[in-house]
């Protein structure tokens, strides 16, 4: 700490002002107080009239500028030269408060600005990330008011090597930086939000996460109808009809959460209406951390493009009769949903996904499911679904994205297209493209 600093009733000042101001006073506190208070007025305005000029303008009124970051400064007016004065007063002195601001000190406020505006999941996936990059880091140490775009530039490269980041985890990282500093300038605490002037690095900087073979990715005929049948025959046996709900999804291609959520009530003749879906719902403990508790329905999905008819074929329809007549044999009900637990209530999505890992033939290792050599989880359902209609080349790309309730028809795509068809058995297409035409 500095000793040559004082604090008078919470007004700062060196003791070579305090004796300034004890001199120009009655030797009374208050008076000294107020002195101070008038020096570091007349500070200020010296100060700003170095580089900002007082002028009074045609229009009668008193302007200035006040620095914003950028070249000029930002243009401010004021009825009267007084509260012109004072405004410039206020600004700096409050500016001189957020130049003590840190990503550590803001971060709270954010976080729950974030977990009251925004889908509790994502608030809890920025959590994740803070705690996981950010937490014992020296960048968030930093003021705010003294950060350079370089700063955050290095301790982003520094992190990708220390932490093997992938490009998606790099995105993620930077992506709170982005948001965090958002927030700052919407509180007037900084004017520029260094993250986004930082440009994506090169792709040869990033770890490279290795990818997975194709048969890891979506199912072959083969291996797709030998888990279908594996499925009515545990279905058979337990009367589980987690069971029908992955027979299902090998007709309509649906997020998991959409597939549990549905109901009976959403079936239109030949059609199934999609529209909700499960999510996994956060509160807050005792200390202020978000934390799971349990899933919901969102009656809306994220995108209007969640939003969608999909045909219900006749096996599609074999599969929610089989799981409805199921229901009725057992007397059970909640509300209309089509998948219920043996206890009566909606049937959440860890069910579904347990039983699809049985029937994968998935082993539980030290706490890890561990599979090889063939896809696994309802995704690899969906895109199986999805590449199937790709190939058949019935459907435009466009009908499959929509299909597939996708916003964008690149993520459909560039993630979820795959080839099917295995490459022996397009021998004939290769002929006749490459095949010989000399006579």
């Amino acid at each position: 700490m500095n000793s040559n600093v004082c604090n008078i009733d919470g007004v700062k000042c060196t003791k070579e002002e305090l004796l300034e101001a004890t001199e120009r006073a009655m030797i009374s506190k208050n008076d000294v107080l107020k002195e101070l208070e008038l020096m570091k007025r007349e500070k200020i305005l010296l100060k700003h009239t170095e580089k900002y000029k007082i002028w009074l303008a045609d229009d009668g009124r008193w302007k200035t500028k006040i620095p914003d970051g950028s070249k000029y400064g930002k243009l401010v007016a004021r009825a009267t030269k007084e509260n012109l004065e004072n405004f410039i007063v206020d600004f700096y002195k409050a500016k001189e408060e957020t130049d003590k601001i840190t990503m550590a000190t803001i971060y709270p406020n954010f976080l729950e600005y974030k977990y009251l505006s925004s889908e509790k999941g994502t608030a809890n996936k920025l959590q994740w990330v803070w705690n996981t990059y950010f937490k014992d880091s020296t960048i968030i140490k930093v003021e705010l008011s003294k950060m350079t775009v370089g700063d955050l530039s290095d301790w982003l490269l520094e992190l990708i090597a220390k932490r093997n980041l992938t490009k998606k985890k790099y995105v993620e990282v930077k992506g709170l930086m982005n948001q965090l500093y958002d927030y700052c300038i919407s509180h007037n605490m900084v004017q520029i939000n260094l993250p986004r002037q930082i440009a994506m690095p090169s792709k040869n900087v990033f770890f490279e996460a290795k990818a997975k073979p194709e048969e890891e990715i979506i199912y072959s005929s083969t291996t797709k109808s030998d888990v279908i049948k594996e499925a009515l025959a545990q279905f058979e046996k337990t009367k589980n009809t987690a069971y029908l709900a992955i027979c299902l999804n090998f007709n309509l291609a649906l997020r998991i959460g959409e597939l549990v959520a549905l109901r009976e009530s959403d079936i239109d003749g030949d059609t199934i209406h999609i529209s909700r879906g499960e999510v996994k719902n956060y509160t807050k403990d005792e200390n202020g951390k978000i934390v799971r508790n349990g899933y919901k329905v969102a009656q809306h999905p994220k995108t209007d493009a969640g939003i969608r008819t999909l045909v219900l074929t006749p096996d599609a329809k074999k599969y929610i009769k089989m799981a409805l007549d199921e229901n009725k044999t057992n007397g059970r009900s909640d509300e209309d949903y089509i998948f219920l637990s043996k206890s009566g209530k909606r049937m959440h999505e860890y069910a579904v996904n347990n039983v699809l890992r049985r029937c994968n033939g998935v082993r539980n290792e030290k706490d890890r499911f561990i599979i090889s050599g063939k896809p696994s989880g309802n995704h690899a359902i969906r895109k199986t679904c999805i590449s199937e209609l790709h190939d058949s080349q019935l459907l435009p790309d466009r009908m499959i994205s929509d299909f597939a309730g996708h916003k964008d028809i690149s993520t459909t795509q560039k993630y979820y297209i795959h080839s099917v068809t295995p490459l022996t058995e397009k021998a004939d297409v290769f002929a006749k493209v490459f095949g010989s035409k000399a006579m």
